[in-house]
């Protein structure tokens, strides 16, 4: 999540631009991720993370978000993974603004924004937000959880 009292300093126009920058570069990462994943190893009725080995030799993983019940997949047709909806959960508290992550396999299931190479969370993502000029207006850190 990034939050920051900046809500009120942007326009409207800002503000959409700045959700879709997100939105792109979050669905880029993941992506990568599940490209080249293949669902065939997943147990229909079971729920496991989403990996994959690239190139490099590096193995990517994206978690399911945790307390998931089992039962909720099971009556499903759908097989859990790819494909993944990608959505963001804005809300406002005054003048702050937080923008989550939301991303979803195609059997519901819930899967964590962060990004796991070899093993390791990667930190989150950071932004700037520039003028026309190229001025720093705004400069922040997402945060997992």
């Amino acid at each position: 999540m990034f939050s920051k009292n900046y809500y009120n300093f942007f326009s409207q126009k800002t503000k959409v631009f700045f959700a879709a920058s997100i939105i792109t570069v979050l669905a880029v990462m993941i992506g990568l991720i599940i490209r080249s994943c293949s669902t065939s190893s997943r147990p229909h009725s079971g729920l496991s993370p989403l990996s994959i080995t690239d190139k490099n030799g590096d193995k990517w993983v994206l978690d399911l978000v945790k307390g998931q019940p089992l039962s909720r997949f099971k009556g499903s047709n759908a097989k859990p993974g790819p494909p993944l909806l990608l959505r963001t959960d804005v809300q406002t508290k005054g003048r702050e603004v937080s923008i989550g992550l939301i991303v979803e396999g195609q059997a519901g299931e819930k899967y964590a924004g962060g990004v796991i190479k070899n093993g390791q969370q990667q930190p989150p993502p950071r932004l700037k937000i520039l003028n026309k000029a190229g001025a720093v207006l705004a400069a922040g850190e997402f945060k997992y959880g």
